[in-house]
């Protein structure tokens, strides 16, 4: 990749992370993802991740590198993983167990927001919500051409079209009325 993604340190973490191209030299383990490989796998988003108290390793990302689609390395709500996505569907990874990884079923994701001890993922679809433990709630059908307009009280607002949608941030019920601008 020409660009690195975005850093976002959203939340609080156990653990520091560099573009692996700033970094001269790997030394230790290179894993590939998906699928956490030894062996080699696709090219993509490079990151040397340095856990608490661990080993560094240097995980290989593939990347889908879709245009308006996330890309970005943040801190999540467990302080313990890493998300990173690279223009498809994120992973989430310990950082103290490389082979500990997941990926979000989120291919479409184009929005990362962290509120309130929530990551936030807006995708083609809905807008989920994630904490500590994982998925805390989705939002109804939104659609893909929702655009994010901010968050106001205790509701995210977003808006397709005439559509005003109002997500609640404590459970994700949402109200969809005209818009009246």
């Amino acid at each position: 990749m020409s660009d690195g993604p975005l850093w976002l340190d959203a939340f609080p973490r156990t653990w520091e992370a560099a573009h692996e191209r700033s970094v001269r030299g790997r030394t230790g383990n290179v894993v590939y993802y998906p699928g956490a490989r030894r062996d080699g796998g696709s090219d993509g988003v490079w990151l040397r991740v340095l856990p608490a108290g661990g080993e560094p390793w240097t995980g290989v990302f593939s990347s889908d590198n879709r245009p308006g689609r996330l890309n970005v390395v943040a801190s999540w709500p467990d302080p313990e993983q890493v998300f990173v996505a690279a223009g498809g569907a994120p992973y989430l990874v310990r950082a103290d167990d490389p082979d500990a990884w997941s990926r979000i079923d989120r291919p479409s994701v184009r929005r990362f927001e962290p509120v309130g001890g929530l990551a936030l993922l807006l995708d083609d679809d809905v807008l989920s919500a994630y904490d500590r433990e994982g998925l805390a709630w989705e939002s109804d059908a939104l659609g893909p051409a929702v655009h994010w307009l901010g968050i106001l009280d205790d509701e995210v607002h977003l808006r397709a079209g005439d559509v005003l949608h109002r997500v609640d941030l404590r459970h994700g019920r949402t109200i969809s009325e005209p818009a009246s601008w």
